[in-house]
């Protein structure tokens, strides 16, 4: 990924946009258009320069809108100009609404610093593999996920800038408690229940993935839908999100369910011995790689709990628990890939 003045320029107007629909609604945009890209890519068009300008540019890329959004948030917070005197954590509320040029002119500038330091993130060398052909011929599998990164770390830089409460938020909590009225989601703070929802969606969307890929391979034989399949049950979560907007008690699964795509993708080949999709018809080992999905996105779900416990729950700004769990466990997933494959 290189540079680019017009990316950056037009990525002041993400994040500003982003602030003013507020951050989880451009997220939901991110998954919808997402979709879009994904049918037109199956129907045989490339989208690869829409799904890069648009859905992860500077338009709806989590990393500028969503982002953006959030340190709006925060600094909407910290001015106490807050409808209502919520809380900077407050993704949700468009921030159009306060009708202060400075809020959005925060989202900006901090929907500018994620494109840039996305881009520096880009620039760290991959994991390799030893054998291509256990990875659809391709011989890296990525270091982390650099967009979930930039979230993270932007987001911890914005708890210091504008709020109080730390990184740990642990004054008047231990650090895997939550205070009163201080949930993130509160439906699936317990821990079996996200277990639970982890290793449903991951299967569902660990199946998904697989199904796209031997489906378009088979008919097209290009393998370059791998990259786009392993976001399918992730963009479906962000798109749920809907729902928990308008107060509807929805899970919280994409950290979940691009994990366990993404390990299913990953282990299939090398569960197989193959990467030649013809060789996955009625072989248990995608069963296998299947079931491997769910279990990571059980993981997942744990992770992202643990993570809003530590970090968001009790806090004065938000540090996206799905980011931070997606960053972790992709890491993980790419640099167990580059040793067994």
């Amino acid at each position: 990924m290189e540079f680019d003045l017009l990316w950056l320029v037009a990525s002041f107007g993400g994040g500003a946009f982003g602030a003013a629909i507020g951050g989880q609604t451009a997220f939901i945009f991110t998954g919808l258009l997402y979709l879009i890209g994904l049918g037109g890519y199956l129907g045989g068009i490339d989208t690869g320069a829409f799904m890069g300008s648009v859905v992860f540019g500077p338009v709806f890329g989590p990393h500028i809108a969503f982002l953006g959004g959030a340190a709006a948030a925060a600094y909407a917070a910290k001015k106490g100009v807050m409808a209502g005197g919520a809380n900077g954590r407050d993704i949700v509320t468009p921030l159009a609404g306060i009708s202060r040029v400075d809020v959005l002119a925060v989202g900006g500038v901090f929907g500018m610093l994620g494109y840039l330091l996305n881009n520096v993130l880009a620039m760290v060398p991959a994991f390799t593999v030893n054998d291509p052909a256990l990875q659809y011929g391709v011989e890296t599998v990525g270091w982390t996920d650099t967009v979930a990164l930039t979230i993270i770390i932007i987001s911890i830089a914005v708890r210091f800038m504008f709020g109080t409460t730390g990184l740990f938020s642990t004054r008047d909590h231990k650090l895997l408690e939550v205070g009163e009225g201080k949930h993130w989601v509160e439906h699936q703070e317990g821990w079996g229940i996200t277990a639970m929802h982890g290793f449903t969606s991951g299967l569902m969307s660990a199946f998904a993935t697989i199904m796209i890929v031997v489906f378009y391979v088979t008919n097209t034989g290009d393998y370059g839908i791998v990259g786009y399949a392993q976001l399918i049950g992730w963009a479906i979560s962000a798109v749920t999100l809907i729902f928990l907007s308008l107060g509807m008690k929805t899970p919280v699964t994409h950290h979940m369910t691009i994990l366990a795509s993404i390990a299913a993708l990953k282990f299939a080949p090398i569960l197989v011995g193959s990467s030649d999709i013809a060789e996955w018809a009625d072989n248990s080992m995608i069963v296998v790689a299947v079931v491997i999905g769910g279990i990571v996105g059980a993981l997942g779900g744990l992770l992202g709990e643990a993570l809003a416990r530590a970090t968001n729950s009790n806090g004065d700004t938000h540090i996206d628990p799905p980011a931070f769990a997606i960053w972790i466990g992709t890491t993980v997933l790419f640099a167990i890939t580059s040793i067994i494959a």
